[in-house]
């Protein structure tokens, strides 16, 4: 996943004018006629942060680290086999 303030070049604290001012500064500096791939790039970053409630919880909250914690918790799933209790205790509860 792409950093979107590392895209527009800006700090997590910078605020809502700059983030725009940096973007269109961009986009005049990478028009998608020219460069559509990077152009792609700096409006997904832009549409992530102009949007007030995005950035603040972008800014309250390491998204990276919410990523990284969520594949490492699906990968133990995966791991982690349904375990059986042994025959014995299956018969004293009644069980097959």
């Amino acid at each position: 996943m792409i950093d979107p303030y590392e895209v527009l070049g800006v700090t997590a604290d910078a605020s809502e004018e700059l983030i725009r001012q940096r973007y269109l500064a961009l986009v005049r500096e990478f028009p998608p006629e020219h460069a559509p791939k990077r152009f792609a790039e700096i409006r997904a970053a832009y549409d992530q942060l102009r949007d007030p409630v995005r950035h603040l919880e972008r800014r309250l909250f390491d998204l990276t680290a919410v990523e990284t914690i969520d594949t490492l918790l699906a990968a133990e799933r995966r791991r982690q086999t349904r375990r059986r209790l042994p025959t014995s205790v299956l018969l004293s509860l009644g069980e097959p």
